[in-house]
């Protein structure tokens, strides 16, 4: 009899011994359940915040492209009308993608309105102010470790990496070629970039200064470098779009 009891009493124990397990497992599980759920919570809401901030990127992105079109296109048709014989210029028609500044046909003879406008978009050569804040959030908060999508990573330091090769000086708002330019003219002639327009004959002025061509035409490549970086940037961007929603899909 005390045989069966002790038997009993084994039985009873290992029986409680395997619910306790079992219970500890189902916590354990529903522990883990949770924290994935609110992973992927926390990662969805970080991944449609680098959205919006992408778009915000994009659209500058696409105000930059508009403004560097007619900058860039303009002082090459001017460079034309000063008849320095410039290959990589006099080879190029020049033709505006972007109505935005200019919604008219290129002028191929000398035009006062082209002329003064083009002087005018000199000096704004808008700033592109690139939004990191939903990068920085992701990797601050240890979530772009836990992202296991290696083609989204590398996009998304494809895109970023080009935006600071592209605009990494635009923050504090450098650019030495338009005050190069405007020291030059206030040092030899003192006059102001937008003083040029107002003479009688300035296309005489540049054809006579080669000072005054040579920085024209670092402001005019530095035009096409910021176009160049705006519609790079912008497929860039379209891609990693459609790459971080295909990964919220999945979460």
């Amino acid at each position: 009899m005390e045989q069966n009891k002790t038997g009993k009493y084994l039985k009873y124990a290992i029986g409680e011994i395997v619910l306790v397990v079992i219970g500890i497992l189902i916590a354990l599980q529903i522990n883990n359940w949770n924290e994935d759920r609110l992973l992927r919570h926390q990662m969805k809401a970080n991944l449609k915040n680098l959205t919006s901030a992408i778009k915000q990127d994009y659209d500058l992105l696409k105000l930059i492209e508009d403004n560097n079109d007619f900058r860039s296109n303009s002082l090459s048709q001017i460079l034309k009308w000063t008849e320095v014989p410039i290959r990589e210029i006099d080879t190029i028609p020049i033709k505006l993608t972007s109505t935005l500044i200019w919604g008219k046909a290129v002028p191929e003879t000398f035009n006062p309105d082209f002329f003064g406008k083009t002087f005018l978009w000199i000096g704004r050569p808008r700033l592109m102010i690139i939004q990191y804040y939903a990068m920085e959030e992701l990797k601050n908060s240890g979530l772009y470790s836990n992202l296991n999508n290696q083609q989204l990573k590398n996009l998304l330091n494809e895109y970023y990496t080009g935006l600071r090769w592209f605009f990494g000086g635009d923050e504090i708002g450098q650019n030495e070629t338009i005050r190069d330019l405007s020291n030059y003219l206030r040092d030899n002639y003192n006059l102001r970039l937008l003083d040029i327009p107002l003479m009688n004959e300035p296309l005489a002025l540049l054809k006579n200064d080669p000072g005054f061509i040579v920085r024209l035409r670092e402001v005019q490549n530095s035009a096409t470098w910021r176009l160049y970086g705006a519609k790079t940037s912008k497929m860039r961007a379209e891609v990693l779009l459609n790459e971080i929603q295909k990964e919220i899909n999945k979460l």
